[in-house]
């Protein structure tokens, strides 16, 4: 599909109620919604900062099997009764001290705690990702049915602007007749109740229009002030629903859906956790060195133990280096109180597993049952359509004849209203329902949309 974007265009006139001229609405096309949304999309963009946030803390646990490695230094000046460097007596002396070390240590075993730390920050981070896929198909699937709404009441508007017009002419041709004296001036009356009725249904429909419009704008995040029309897309709606059997798509549903995803690997996470918690009850051993050197003044001439070079270089030198074991004894319930609650949280996940399953199940049933429904209500919408519009007809031209009454025409108007809307929402949900379902099965891709 061609992309068009947003230019300047002339002012119209609205027409059938007489308002003053306003700017004519831009042209928005589904493509165009669709890819606003994935760049403007407040929850969308801030899953993607968790997600990047959940990098980090993946990459730190990899990391936590490295060993740290770092630098300390410090410069003191002391004035005092303190030990002389030169005798050790104790004087009233003004000291500097310069020292500067190298410190390296490492985990050789904590309890199996930076493994299972490891793997549940990786499931987690998994688990975001597949968020951040999912959410970006809600985006599409709530766009869709936003912009659907506003193309159903464009054309809801639409047909009740022509019904208007058309029971306008129909009632000056009536006023003419009654002039002549071929008419009652009852009927009239009645036809201009009529269309007056008609008027006030077009005038709700606009109201409705431009509520729906606003939705849509919140949602894409665009400027309220500047009008906009939607159009119909051209979708490729060659899939035969009846082919395939609800099982078969049950499977499809399960093997993509990234929320099944998602809670999976929470799930996973939360084990893992759980598992980590449980390893702090085990000792931990650490190994660790050191090296440095320092320079000692008193500010003399002479220091005792030389230049800052050689006391760096050959008097204070020292390196040191050993291992730590660490044996839990009582940790005022802490670990138990982690084990506790990372046990529930686990529990709780897969409850919310289970839950999406099934979920899921209903969705795919749902948008089934609907795919079939959205085909047989556009067939029967045809025949209903072709029907009123032949029943109007034929009551215009017996009403202008003078065979039948007022209330019959009437009542042939409403029910060419009711079978050309009824005939537009099942066009415009027969075009969705593919995209629908692929929501439902987690096979959408929002970039092929926005590619078209």
């Amino acid at each position: 599909m061609k992309k068009h974007f947003f230019i300047p265009v002339i002012l119209v006139a609205l027409g059938f109620s007489g308002q003053a001229q306003e700017e004519k609405p831009l042209r928005l096309t589904y493509n165009e919604a669709i890819k606003i949304a994935m760049k403007s999309n407040v929850t969308l963009n801030q899953q993607k900062n968790f997600l990047l946030s959940s990098e980090v803390q993946r990459n730190q646990s990899i990391a936590a099997f490295l060993p740290s490695l770092g630098i300390q230094g410090s410069v003191n000046h002391t004035d005092g009764q303190q030990p002389s460097p030169e005798t050790g007596d104790l004087e009233d002396l003004s000291v500097d001290n310069v020292s500067a070390s190298l410190q390296a240590g490492v985990t050789i075993f904590n309890g199996f705690n930076r493994i299972n730390t490891l793997n549940a920050n990786i499931n987690q981070f998994k688990a975001q990702a597949a968020f951040v896929k999912r959410s970006e198909q809600d985006v599409v699937f709530n766009v869709t049915n936003q912009y659907l709404q506003v193309l159903l009441d464009q054309e809801l508007l639409k047909i009740a602007q022509e019904s208007f017009k058309a029971q306008s002419v129909l009632l000056d041709q009536l006023k003419e007749q009654v002039r002549l004296g071929a008419r009652a001036e009852s009927d009239q009356y009645t036809q201009d109740a009529q269309v007056r009725n008609l008027e006030l249904i077009a005038l709700r429909a606009k109201v409705t229009l431009e509520n729906d419009k606003a939705l849509l704008a919140q949602t894409l995040q665009l400027d309220p002030a500047v009008p906009f029309d939607v159009e119909l897309p051209r979708i490729d709606n060659s899939f035969n629903i009846n082919g395939v059997s609800v099982d078969s798509l049950y499977a499809i549903a399960v093997a993509n859906r990234e929320d099944l995803k998602r809670a999976d690997y929470q799930a996973k996470a939360n084990l893992y956790a759980y598992k980590a918690s449980i390893n702090t009850y085990l000792p931990s051993l650490n190994a660790s060195a050191s090296y440095g050197s320092q320079y000692v003044s008193t500010l003399k001439p002479d220091p005792a133990y030389g230049t800052f070079s050689n006391q760096f270089r050959n008097v204070f030198p020292r390196l040191s280096y050993g291992v730590s074991l660490t044996i839990p004894i009582f940790d005022r319930l802490q670990t138990r109180n982690n084990r506790v609650f990372n046990k529930m949280t686990y529990e709780n996940s897969k409850i919310v597993r289970d839950n999406v399953e099934k979920t899921i199940k209903i969705d795919v049933k749902r948008t089934y049952n609907n795919y079939l429904t959205a085909i047989e209500s556009y067939e029967a919408s045809q025949i209903q359509y072709q029907a009123g519009e032949l029943a109007l007809k034929t009551q215009q031209e017996s009403f202008i004849l003078g065979i039948s009454a007022q209330v019959a025409l009437a009542q042939a108007n409403q029910t060419f209203v009711q079978a050309a809307a009824s005939r537009a929402q099942a066009e415009i949900t027969l075009v969705f329902q593919k995209m629908l379902l692929d929501y439902a099965l987690g096979t959408l891709n929002p970039q092929s949309i926005i590619e078209q």
